[in-house]
């Protein structure tokens, strides 16, 4: 029964039949690491941009949207990292599950640069979606200040799964 409830999340989620070059691409986990590489000017409401992954083991994390599906029911660990330039933007960047805020990382309006982060765990079912967005105090764009150190970072993986 899991086996084929793992061959339909992976066609209807991800939209790809994995290969067996590796056991971590099975059905059995979850985990990714997005980053951010470029400077963003995120307005109010707005999904945080990530350009490349270091990790996304069961492809639950879609880089073209910036949203993580949940595939496998259980519970689910991500931390988020955001760091602003030195400027008087007050980024707020909150993690939605399914478009209902959870929890925030919120930069001061100073002018030096500054890096905070939050983490949480979430109980999830499939088809549930997390993403991080902006909600600026003011409805001004922030700026989200990256290059290639990858300042910025957006992690979950799958702590405990439900059978």
């Amino acid at each position: 029964m899991l086996n084929t409830f793992c061959a339909i999340s992976v066609l209807t989620f991800s939209h790809k039949i994995y290969s067996a070059h590796s056991d971590l691409c099975s059905c059995k986990y979850s985990a990714f690491t997005a980053v951010a590489t470029a400077i963003q000017l995120p307005n109010n409401g707005d999904v945080i941009a990530f350009q490349e992954t270091i990790t996304n083991v069961g492809d639950d994390f879609d880089l073209s949207t910036n949203i993580f599906t949940c595939r496998l029911s259980g519970l689910y660990v991500f931390s988020w990292s955001i760091r602003k330039g030195g400027d008087t933007t007050q980024p707020d960047i909150e993690l939605q599950k399914n478009g209902v805020r959870v929890a925030s990382v919120y930069l001061l309006n100073q002018q030096d640069p500054e890096q905070n982060s939050n983490t949480i765990t979430l109980e999830l079912q499939p088809t549930d979606q997390v993403k991080l967005v902006a909600n600026n105090y003011g409805g001004g764009a922030s700026r989200i200040y990256n290059d290639d150190r990858r300042y910025t970072t957006f992690t979950g993986y799958v702590l405990y799964r439900e059978e």
